[in-house]
């Protein structure tokens, strides 16, 4: 396909259903923030045209053409102009959708254009991927961050958002904090892209879910709601919103779980399964049928939930010979923080439950130490313990 034609794909598509539906011109006008319809169809006549709203361009296409979204705006961000600000947004769309052809692809183009501006972004964003692929360590692409001469605002402020990423993952909760705390302001200085704001906001707040406090996670979970750029994003938040209320309230989580669920079967997303395993945990949790257990799995999260679910028949010899099939010395320490917790459900003893909250602690999974924070304190766990445990 010529490539001309390829950049004009979205604009012809834009065009035939407005000729089709009576009104639709006025409509997209007020979804694209447009001032007039002439400044609607300039943009689609006139080829090299680009919205200066990204959100009004991704609201156009979801209003429009709620299924294809994602090949639409893949085929028609590999051929705007790498120095113009559609295209540098993009890294940050192709970043939050997991869409890394187009996040390397774009990285590239705008690595080799013109404006510096472009540029920058593209190596900042380069950074970030090489850690994705496993070409740099978390911390080798920090020190990578604080040697980089950045001249620009967004940049500035998205370096610090990686580098509190790849600090939550060399589990240093402490640097994460520091680092997030003088974000809010620069984020809030991001004027010209709207788009990149919201989204950096999603970003922040989807790891202070997992740091702070119940009330945190929750006050975080609305911010990302707000302000969630992609309904791969609302998922995650869905999805550990629902954690802080399994033990509070069956209803309020699952409602949670499910709408996450959606969206992960809508996106075909690889979340898919780690959603399911959650809805199993809540219903075992609550004495319910699991949804989706599988008997058959050698799988070591479809074992501990087999194994939950024997718990909770009061069939504990069944339970024991299923946690004795795993060997923890392979297992990662979100998974040996669950299988302590049902082996602590099993001897009651506190040590298992201790050996629990570490595990998670380990993972960076503190909402899930409330499990066994909850049966420590059943077993008359001293208070003060239980507050500096929760810390």
């Amino acid at each position: 396909m010529d490539e001309r034609v390829q950049l004009n794909m979205l604009k012809q598509m834009l065009k035939n259903k407005i000729e089709l539906e009576k009104g639709l011109v006025n409509k997209l006008v007020n979804i694209s923030g447009l001032k007039s319809r002439s400044s609607l169809y300039k943009f689609l006549n006139e080829k090299d045209r680009e919205l200066d709203n990204f959100e009004g361009l991704l609201d156009m296409v979801r209003f429009t053409f709620p299924q294809q979204e994602f090949e639409i705006m893949d085929t028609y961000l590999r051929d705007v102009n790498p120095n113009g600000k559609t295209a540098r947004l993009s890294l940050e769309y192709a970043s939050v959708n997991r869409f890394n052809e187009l996040k390397m692809f774009m990285i590239e183009k705008l690595k080799d254009c013109q404006n510096a501006v472009s540029r920058e972004w593209a190596k900042t964003y380069e950074i970030d991927q090489q850690v994705m692929d496993g070409q740099l360590s978390p911390n080798e692409a920090n020190i990578m961050y604080d040697e980089l001469t950045l001249k620009t605002q967004e940049m500035k402020v998205v370096s610090k958002v990686f580098m509190i990423y790849n600090y939550f993952d060399m589990n240093m909760i402490d640097r994460c904090q520091q680092v997030a705390t003088f974000l809010e302001d620069g984020i809030a200085q991001i004027k010209k892209y709207s788009f990149l704001r919201k989204s950096l906001l999603c970003r922040i707040g989807l790891i202070n879910m997992h740091i702070g406090s119940r009330d945190e996670a929750i006050r975080n979970g609305n911010l990302v709601f707000d302000n969630a750029v992609s309904e791969l994003t609302k998922a995650v938040a869905y999805h550990n919103i629902s954690i802080v209320y399994i033990s509070e309230s069956y209803d309020v989580a699952y409602s949670y779980l499910t709408k996450a669920l959606e969206i992960y079967k809508k996106h075909n997303s690889s979340n898919i399964s780690s959603t399911k395993q959650t809805i199993n945990f809540l219903q075992n949790y609550w004495h319910k049928e699991p949804g989706f257990l599988d008997f058959t799995s050698n799988e070591t999260f479809d074992l501990h939930e087999i194994a939950f679910y024997y718990i909770q028949k009061n069939q504990n010899d069944n339970a024991v010979a299923i946690l004795d099939k795993i060997n923890l010395e392979k297992e990662s320490h979100f998974s040996k923080g669950f299988h302590y917790f049902y082996r602590g459900l099993i001897s009651q003893r506190r040590e298992d439950f201790f050996q629990s909250v570490i595990e998670f602690k380990y993972a960076n999974q503190k909402m899930y130490c409330h499990f066994p924070l909850l049966e420590l304190r059943k077993l008359g766990e001293d208070e003060l313990t239980l507050k500096v445990l929760e810390i």
